[in-house]
């Protein structure tokens, strides 16, 4: 049961990474070419995904 454990808060650390350096990524794109370009709205899309993905995770964690 502790390797189960041991790796949800790894896959949860990778995540977090990820929701991290999409963040990152985002900020330097919004300050180059503001909010409307197709990018930046595929990237906050995918952002929102991996929030939900990370809430969803914590949601089943605490059942």
């Amino acid at each position: 049961m502790m390797k189960t454990n041991k790796s949800t808060q790894i896959e949860n650390k990778k995540l977090l990474m990820d929701i991290v350096e999409l963040k990152i990524k985002l900020s330097e794109l919004f300050t180059q070419s503001g909010p409307n370009t197709s990018e930046y709205i595929s990237l906050s899309i995918k952002l929102d995904c991996l929030m939900n993905e990370y809430f969803n995770e914590k949601i089943e964690q605490l059942i």
